[in-house]
């Protein structure tokens, strides 16, 4: 199939119908099998999966669909973007495999950037055919996020012994008691992470009800060393592992995943990104994982050292792109 003129005038969409939102999931599916590289973050995810209407609304998200026959029945989903205005703003673009080189990214990265000239749109894996879109259409790099894994098994899989600070103590989250304590030890970890930081109750509900949160992998660091009523001891630092369900037609799950970590900027200096990070690497180990990934932003050098030291390299990189930079 060819341009088509519709094309040029895509309706941004506040909501999306459940029919619709379980097409773009199975799209994304589709195309993480292609690419070998999923095209949708996780919140998207979660944005897709929300399909009453009545929570939808309590989102600012925008959806664009481009459909081989659009307003039919039976139309087909070629492709898909998500915008987020108020995330500076951000976009994803996700195009079906079978119809690439028809005009379909071009199509909706032109149209994102009608509707909201400052946006900036992710590129997750950087692939060809994104980087082939982005020059095309006069686009440049302006962040990139590295994918960092080490392996937990076999050779140059040791990690250091890494003691916890006098008058520290590590023990798991608790579901019902902790929420309000680490979002804001989160907020002020990430006060200048354009995502992270922003984190709501909401969305740590969220993800507490996914089938692969546990809490036994969400580790507390605590400041015992002057604890007294009514004031409990303080969260000092914390490392939430992710353990995603096994993939079709795969027994076990053999990577997981450095999800959160954070130190309390009152406690920088103290060694406790360390601590933290060593904490989780051997309970990720002892559930019998090969490997471990993480995501970090790719000027953090001082992160990045520090990853380098206990092992990590990277693996792959997400690109964020924007226009007249």
């Amino acid at each position: 199939m060819g341009a088509d003129a519709s094309r040029d005038h895509l309706p941004p969409q506040d909501h999306l119908a459940p029919r619709q939102s379980a097409e773009v999931l199975a799209l994304a599916v589709r195309t993480s099998m292609h690419d070998g590289v999923r095209p949708l973050s996780e919140q998207t995810v979660l944005d897709l999966r929300r399909l009453d209407s009545a929570t939808a609304t309590d989102t600012p998200t925008k959806h664009l669909l481009v459909q081989d026959r659009p307003g039919e029945v039976d139309a087909r989903l070629l492709g898909y973007a998500h915008v987020e205005p108020s995330a500076g703003p951000s976009a994803e673009v996700v195009v079906n495999p079978e119809h690439r080189r028809q005009g379909v990214g071009t199509a909706l990265v032109r149209r994102i950037l009608e509707l909201w000239p400052g946006a900036r749109l992710w590129a997750h894996g950087d692939l060809p055919a994104a980087l082939a879109l982005a020059a095309h259409l006069g686009l440049d790099p302006v962040r990139d996020l590295w994918q960092m894994s080490r392996p937990l098994s076999g050779e140059w899989s040791d990690l250091p012994d890494v003691p916890l600070p006098d008058g520290f103590a590590v023990r798991h989250f608790e579901v019902g008691r902790d929420e309000q304590a680490w979002l804001q030890v989160n907020a002020r970890s990430f006060a200048a992470h354009p995502e992270q930081g922003r984190t709501t109750a909401a969305d740590l509900a969220e993800r507490i009800a996914e089938p692969w949160f546990d809490p036994s992998g969400f580790l507390l660091i605590e400041d015992r060393r002057e604890p007294t009523e009514p004031h409990p001891p303080r969260l000092a630092a914390f490392h939430w592992t992710k353990v995603e369900p096994a993939e079709p037609g795969h027994s076990t799950r053999t990577s997981g995943e450095v999800y959160v970590l954070g130190v309390d900027p009152d406690y920088q200096g103290m060694g406790l990104g360390k601590v933290a990070t060593v904490l989780g690497l051997r309970h990720l180990r002892a559930r019998g994982l090969d490997a471990v990934t993480l995501y970090v932003d790719g000027d953090n050098g001082a992160a990045i050292a520090t990853y380098h030291r206990l092992g990590f390299e990277r693996s792959a990189i997400d690109v964020m792109y924007a226009a007249g930079t």
